[in-house]
């Protein structure tokens, strides 16, 4: 990958990333000054924006290696991968990325709707619109959080139905 051209010392492993609270990051691509990573490593591992932030201070560079199209089954790798590159952006790094597709076409896989929970809650379950309202409802003090359907979104939750996996594919959809 261009990322050991471009930072001159050789990449090798180095002693892993402390992330905090006892967690640690194998670095098995590293130099002083960037690191190589695969998409599996950083984006299906349990990671997040504090870790990503751990990462940009610690590297000028990174590369990401073997990214594939994401699709609505791929939606907490593609919402992790979304807050990578949010964090690398405003960190001023250097990327590089090995995709398997032209990167306009990374999140074209997934189709904006809720079909991954469809399958596997059934379509009763599975509204295809969240809405945040500026007012209060019965379950918030300042917002609430709507479905299509006109119901409130509950703080003790709706059977069958997470919102967050609502909102990690709609977010993943409208980064494409």
């Amino acid at each position: 990958m261009a990322v050991e051209q471009r930072s001159g010392a050789a990449l090798g492993p180095r002693p892993p990333l402390d992330l905090g609270g006892g967690r640690r990051l194998p670095l098995t691509c590293a130099n002083d000054d960037a690191c190589v990573m695969s998409f599996a490593e950083l984006c299906e591992a349990p990671l997040g924006s504090a870790d990503y932030l751990a990462l940009a201070t610690r590297f000028r560079v990174l590369g990401i290696e073997g990214v594939p199209e994401l699709d609505d089954g791929q939606h907490n790798a593609a919402r992790r991968l979304i807050s990578f590159i949010d964090v690398w952006y405003d960190r001023g790094r250097e990327l590089h990325v090995g995709a398997s597709v032209p990167l306009v076409q990374l999140f074209a896989g997934l189709g904006g709707s809720t079909a991954a929970l469809e399958a596997e809650l059934g379509p009763s379950h599975a509204p295809v619109a969240v809405a945040m309202r500026g007012t209060g409802g019965a379950s918030a003090g300042l917002s609430s959080t709507w479905l299509q359907d006109g119901t409130e979104w509950s703080a003790t939750g709706r059977l069958g139905v997470a919102l967050a996996g609502l909102s990690g594919l709609q977010d993943a959809t409208f980064a494409r």
